[in-house]
């Protein structure tokens, strides 16, 4: 539940009530020294083309939609100072790449934002555009999720890595299940990243991973108990982080098992992964939303695909009369078929009976 509990010129403060019942105060700052050279660049570009001031609108809101998940109008400067080149590499690119776009469509996106970095510098605002010099091979093919199978697949062969097997099957599973970044998996400590909340319909203590996310926010992602036992299992007393090897550990990893099903898997893959899966089998946009940590639906939004199969649009369903009867002329056994046969229908039935 939220309530808007205070608006001034620049600011409007919400207070929000998360699924615990805990309320949190969050402030969202119109920050004019970044929204007023926005304004400018804009307007200069206006001057010689409408259409290319609309491109580099639509460019630039997209880059801290996905990178920030913000609106332009409440970046801060403290906000674009914060991103690095990794976050373009690792987020910005792999997003778009997720979303569809072309290797030569991305290097369009990132000269058009690294034109809006030149005004912020032009302007004293101390960012780097360099960042955004990044070679992208024209012909780059965008990055899939995982499909069920192969993130099975990929689970055992983690496990059965000569080295760390256990430690980065539990990374890889973690940061599927919670859809969290990777940096912040990675800063994950025993004795500040697990709390048990309670839980509000029942009464039944539920263990949850608590994170930091970018700008200090503080998110949690509630696990079952089977998962946070298995996590135990690393918990030896020879660390305080829970995941003690390196991002380049991992990635080394992930490559070896691109080269073994021939498709490109990174890090942040594992969270396209787990919002497309997540959104296949319950069909639920604000739950996805909260699984990936997104203010906004349309960040979420960017992570689907289009449905591809004619069938399955909403088009042909509801161009059809929905007889209801087939439901009573149908036997156990041809129920139960039915039921297998659709993996939508299986896993939104599963999870309802395992809650």
């Amino acid at each position: 539940m939220t309530a808007i509990t205070g608006i001034n010129n620049n600011q409007t403060i919400l207070n929000i009530k998360n699924n615990y019942g805990n309320e949190k105060e969050v402030s969202y700052v119109k920050d004019y020294v970044v929204y007023e050279i926005y304004t400018s660049f804009l307007n200069m570009h206006k001057n010689n083309s409408k259409g290319t001031a609309l491109e580099y609108n639509k460019r630039v809101r997209e880059f801290f939609t996905l990178v920030l998940d913000k609106d332009v109008e409440y970046v801060s400067e403290e906000d674009v100072l914060s991103i690095k080149k990794k976050d373009i590499q690792n987020e910005y690119i792999e997003m778009l790449l997720a979303k569809g776009n072309s290797g030569k469509t991305i290097k369009d996106k990132l000269t058009s934002v690294k034109s809006f970095y030149n005004e912020l510098l032009s302007n004293d605002i101390k960012v780097n555009p360099m960042i955004f010099k990044i070679k992208i091979a024209t012909d780059v093919k965008h990055h899939n999720a995982l499909s069920e199978s192969e993130l099975a697949e990929l689970f055992e062969f983690m496990k059965n890595q000569k080295y760390l097997g256990f430690e980065k099957y539990l990374l890889v599973k973690t940061l599927f299940t919670t859809g969290n970044r990777t940096t912040a998996t990675f800063n994950m400590k025993w004795n500040e990243n697990f709390v048990v909340r309670r839980e509000p319909t029942t009464g039944e203590n539920i263990n949850v991973i608590r994170i930091k996310d970018k700008g200090n926010k503080w998110i949690e992602k509630p696990i079952s108990l089977e998962y946070y036992e298995e996590l135990q299992r690393l918990n030896t007393g020879d660390s305080e982080y829970v995941f003690d090897f390196s991002t380049k550990t991992l990635e080394r990893a992930l490559k070896k098992f691109s080269e073994h099903i021939g498709k490109k898997i990174t890090p942040h893959g594992l969270k396209a992964t787990a919002i497309t899966l997540g959104f296949s089998k319950t069909k639920n946009i604000e739950l996805v939303r909260q699984l990936g940590s997104h203010s906004s639906i349309l960040t979420t939004q960017s992570y689907l695909r289009e449905e591809e199969s004619l069938v399955n649009q909403l088009s042909y369903s509801m161009s059809k009369e929905i007889d209801e009867s087939i439901l009573d002329k149908l036997s156990h056994e041809e129920l139960l078929d039915f039921i297998k046969d659709n993996e939508d229908i299986k896993n939104a039935i599963l999870m309802r009976l395992n809650v």
